[in-house]
């Protein structure tokens, strides 16, 4: 056996290596030219495989994994993110014995572990030694669309200063965002009974249906009733620019950004070309969707290139968001 061939099977299966580095001191594997990250990286191996622990059991499961090393090495990154041992364990159990992506799946299982926490409502100060501090508002969604709506965003600090200490605070607006309801919901609204309803508005709030009938809409305000309807609006190869009477549909599509994760508000976003204008797409809704000014300009729109960042395609009449990753349609 060459050199090269027993590094390689050293790599592809590491335990023999780990059960002789076990017990072993970090100067022995200097002496043996290791670097210090390497020789440390190792000990921490060993000690995790073959070092003393209460999971015996989880620990020889674990031995018997196909990983390499450099695997060993990604589990041991997300492992390092648990709160207990127990949950060290499992999560390296579960880990080691998958055949899986290891790293999509370690994510997954870490927000389940850990899932994040809602943020209680209220107000918050921070302040910064020799910086400047921060006043943070947390509450529902449409109590902080309306006080955001308040604001003038040319002037933000002005405007605030205006409404808190030269009398400026002005009435709670009314809604004139568009509120999104489905055709099967209305119903159930009008009659009183939409508690269990939530609404999206696309200035990024939620309420629910119950809070929409006691919140008194604007004369201008719009409500709108979205049935799986496509080119309701369809200007073709006339013009590049969507008319406002599209802009309204594709928030009401999408109330928000279509990214993966983007909760930027449609009444904020760009109107974005699904097949590229510059490829040959058309100014139809079926053509047509919000995206948030980063997003826009970041799609992958030529579908013939290798894709970088991912693209946003309309798919069984929605708008997703395809990673880079995955087939096109």
């Amino acid at each position: 056996m060459t050199r090269l061939q027993d590094y390689a099977r050293q790599l592809a299966s590491p335990m023999e290596l780990l059960g002789e580095v076990s017990g072993a001191r970090e100067a022995d594997l200097r002496r043996l030219g290791l670097s210090r990250q390497e020789a440390r990286s190792l000990l921490a191996l060993a000690d995790v495989y073959f070092g003393p622990t209460p999971f015996t059991r989880r620990q020889r499961s674990c031995r018997a994994t196909k990983h390499c090393l450099a695997t060993l090495k990604i589990i041991e990154k997300y492992v390092s993110r648990t709160k207990s041992k127990r949950d060290a364990w499992a999560l390296r159990a579960e880990l080691c014995a998958t055949d899986q992506d290891v790293e999509r799946l370690a994510r997954t299982r870490l927000k389940e572990m850990y899932p994040p926490r809602q943020p209680e409502k209220g107000v918050r100060m921070t302040r910064r030694k020799g910086g400047p501090s921060t006043l943070s508002i947390t509450g529902d969604s449409d109590f902080i669309a309306d006080l955001h709506a308040s604001i003038n965003e040319e002037k933000p600090l002005d405007s605030v200063e205006n409404i808190f200490f030269r009398g400026g605070a002005t009435a709670r607006p009314a809604a004139t965002t568009n509120i999104i309801i489905q055709l099967d919901e209305l119903d159930e609204i009008l009659s009183g009974g939409g508690e269990e309803i939530t609404l999206r508005l696309t200035n990024g709030a939620e309420i629910s249906g119950a809070k929409l009938v006691e919140k008194r809409l604007a004369e201008c305000g719009l409500v709108t009733l979205v049935h799986p309807y496509e080119g309701a609006v369809n200007l073709y190869r006339t013009s590049r620019h969507a008319s406002e009477k599209q802009r309204l549909m594709a928030g009401a599509e999408n109330p928000t950004c279509p990214w993966a994760e983007c909760n930027y508000p449609a009444d904020k976003c760009q109107i974005h070309h699904l097949q590229a204008w510059k490829h040959g797409g058309e100014t139809n809704m079926a053509n047509l969707s919000v995206a948030c000014p980063y997003h826009n300009g970041v799609n992958d729109d030529d579908p013939h290139a290798p894709p970088v960042r991912g693209r946003l395609e309309r798919r069984q009449g929605r708008i997703v968001w395809v990673p880079p990753w995955a087939n096109s349609s």
